[in-house]
């Protein structure tokens, strides 16, 4: 298995995000950020990669609607990067392609060349501060713990639903969101070589899907988690290549 780590995904956060761990913290927030042990705010590789397949979907249809007007095979030709990267389709995705590809047929019957990492903070950034708690743990005194990361990098908002001026019962609701402006990263590996030579279409596909994925997280419907996503190879951005 060759890996490929010089690819990266990274993704600038351009409104308040929603990265929920799912948990409650007593007295702070009723819906807590997902972080690690020592406090840095990051997004699962598996959810990522759940949301990049949404986005290749609209993708799809995107180049269906190009192909109906003009004529091409966009779609056709898009499918096969699609499973390369994310697997064979289960039925029900099948069953969408084929309102798109005609006479669709998956060639591929394995799971998808693609690994993610979670989406993390630069790790330079995160080495400096996670050497900075160890140093501290030996001495048993924190200059900046876990907790004054997570609050360096998030707010807490609030849902509240009012009757006549009174909360109703059981409709207020805090929440962490991820701070805009915060840029994270996503270590991309493959199970074959994809290099620009043997795989160029395969790259191409997997930036237009990235490139297009403009929100991400919880919420997104009520203006969070707006984003600028871009596939790079050692730190450059792939299209600019």
């Amino acid at each position: 298995m060759g890996e490929m780590s010089e690819y990266k995904i990274k993704v600038k956060i351009c409104s308040e995000a929603i990265f929920n761990s799912g948990e409650r913290e007593r007295n702070l927030v009723q819906t807590k950020v997902l972080s690690d042990p020592y406090g840095f705010v990051y997004f699962h590789a598996k959810t990522l990669k759940g949301q990049l397949k949404r986005q290749a979907f609209w993708l799809l249809k995107q180049y269906a609607k190009i192909d109906y007007i003009k004529g091409t095979n966009h779609a056709a030709s898009f499918i096969k990067s699609y499973e390369k990267l994310f697997g064979e389709p289960n039925e029900d995705e099948k069953e969408i392609i084929k309102k798109y590809v005609k006479e669709y047929e998956s060639k591929w019957k394995s799971p998808g060349l693609m690994r993610l990492s979670n989406l993390e903070l630069d790790i330079a950034i995160r080495n400096y501060f996670i050497n900075l708690q160890n140093e501290d743990k030996e001495n048993d005194y924190y200059r900046i713990s876990p907790h004054d990361l997570i609050e360096a990098q998030t707010n807490i908002r609030t849902n509240i639903q009012l009757d006549d001026g009174i909360v109703k019962d059981k409709m207020f609701h805090s929440f962490h969101t991820v701070k805009d402006g915060l840029t994270f990263y996503s270590t991309i590996s493959f199970e074959e070589d994809v290099s620009e030579t043997n795989e160029p279409d395969l790259l191409k596909d997997l930036s237009r899907i990235i490139r297009s994925f403009r929100r991400i997280g919880a919420g997104i419907h009520r203006g969070r988690g707006e984003i600028e996503a871009h596939l790079l190879f050692e730190d450059t951005d792939i299209c600019c290549r």
